[in-house]
């Protein structure tokens, strides 16, 4: 079994496998020691679901934030679709007006082209008064003229005629010039209607015509408008749907990550207690052996001296996620680069790095062996760089790394652990920081 399995590929969270043959050696509990197989197989177990859980943490984290970001397209493509909708309402009230306006246009064309027929009908019977004027003209013009030569004139004077009948020729001759002239009057002012009547049938062509331009152009522009907006307004919509949708993934694959997050972390829960009861009885055993139990108030040193603390053991809002968790270590609130130390003698179980770790960032292991009847680890996390590797054994004080802010952190700290029969415990039950 030792040697189908190497430190290096697996993590460890509590004791290492030399303490349990420290602990059979100084033990009179021998018949514990088929356990221990099953030890390492619980501890390879709970640091393969802390891995996992790290890895189940930036699932969460990467979910959240997509889904964050599919909320602000989904709001933006709404807004869009507002700004479509209200384009959309302006383009149909111009086009309604545009077609108001070629109903207007219609009845003004119906009108300019039934004045057109009007003119081209007073144009018509104006040529044929002038026509039939001159031709009338023409012939008084003829008969006066025969009617009035120069010997006719004579004839008053020559032919045996009483003054009576003289007194009648002269004035029917005068009637008769005063008949042409009237005749030639209404010629010259039947000729002037028609100029008229040809004018206004040629401003009555134009009108309509420039009528009938306008009112086409008018509703073609405003149709055109309105189309345009009705499409803008379609594919503001698909993409509102199509963003709808991308929400909606977004938030079952959020949903999805925090159920396997939990249910990862109610497996890890499970063989902690596990863990817990099996280290519990080897304690007792122990108990009857030679280990000596001390006070946890001096056992373990603080790892950054002098570094606030920033945040305890308790249940939180998560800072970086937004969603409630149990924090579940120490955060002392050290400025990058700071040096961390050993807060005990031990042996590094683990140097993993963020991909390794997850949320955790570079993180190192130590396992500390049996201490007050308990086995005790510490972790420290989100560290810019370890000076130490898996498998070397530091004294208590000793230089282990710098201070970070790796993994799920937002700034500087060590998120510092303590592990009591591998489960975690509350740190400031071992140290205290000044």
């Amino acid at each position: 079994m030792k040697q189908a399995k190497t430190r290096g590929a697996m993590r460890r969270m509590a004791l290492p496998r030399r303490a349990w043959v420290g602990l059979v050696a100084c033990s009179v509990a021998l018949s514990m020691m088929p356990a221990v197989s099953g030890a390492d197989d619980l501890e390879d177990q709970q640091a393969s679901l802390q891995q996992q859980i790290g890895a189940s943490d930036s699932d969460v984290y990467a979910s959240d934030a997509k889904l964050q970001d599919a909320e602000k397209t989904l709001s933006a493509s709404q807004q869009q679709l507002a700004d479509a909708q209200a384009g959309l309402a302006r383009a149909e009230a111009d086009r309604d007006a545009a077609a108001r306006s070629d109903d207007d246009a219609a009845r003004a064309l119906k009108d300019a082209e039934a004045a057109l027929v009007k003119a081209q009908d007073d144009a018509a019977k104006a040529r044929a008064d002038v026509d039939a004027q001159k031709r009338k003209v023409g012939t008084d013009v003829r008969h006066t003229t025969q009617q009035n030569s120069g010997l006719v004139t004579i004839g008053i004077f020559v032919n045996n005629l009483s003054t009576g009948d003289m007194s009648n020729r002269i004035q029917w001759t005068d009637q008769a010039f005063r008949a042409q002239q009237y005749e030639l009057d209404r010629l010259q002012d039947v000729e002037q209607r028609l100029e008229q009547a040809e004018q206004a049938m040629k401003d009555a062509e134009a009108a309509a015509q420039r009528d009938r331009q306008a009112a086409a152009d008018a509703l073609n522009s405003r149709a055109s408008t309105a189309q345009a907006a009705q499409d803008a307004k379609a594919k503001v919509d698909a993409l509102v749907s199509k963003n709808a949708a991308d929400k909606s993934a977004a938030e079952q694959a959020l949903a999805d990550a925090q159920a396997r997050n939990a249910d990862l972390k109610a497996q890890s829960n499970a063989v902690a207690q596990r863990i817990k009861d099996r280290n519990a009885a080897a304690a007792q055993a122990a108990a009857a052996g030679n280990s000596i139990a001390t006070s946890t108030s001096s056992v373990l040193a603080d790892p950054v001296p002098g570094a606030p603390i920033t945040d305890t053991y308790h249940t939180r809002i998560n800072p970086v996620l937004g969603y409630t968790e149990f924090h579940d270590g120490l955060d002392l609130g050290a400025g990058c680069n700071a040096p961390m130390y050993a807060a005990a003698a031990g042996t590094v179980a683990d140097v993993l790095t963020p991909g390794q770790s997850g949320g955790y960032g570079n993180r190192l292991v130590i396992d500390h062996g049996l201490v007050n009847g308990v086995y005790l680890s510490t972790g420290y996390n989100h560290a810019s760089s370890y000076v130490v590797s898996a498998g070397q054994h530091v004294d208590k004080g000793q230089l282990i790394g710098y201070v970070g802010t790796t993994g799920l952190s937002t700034g500087c700290h060590l998120h510092f652990h303590v592990y009591v029969n591998g489960a975690t415990d509350d740190p400031q039950n071992w140290i205290t920081v000044a």
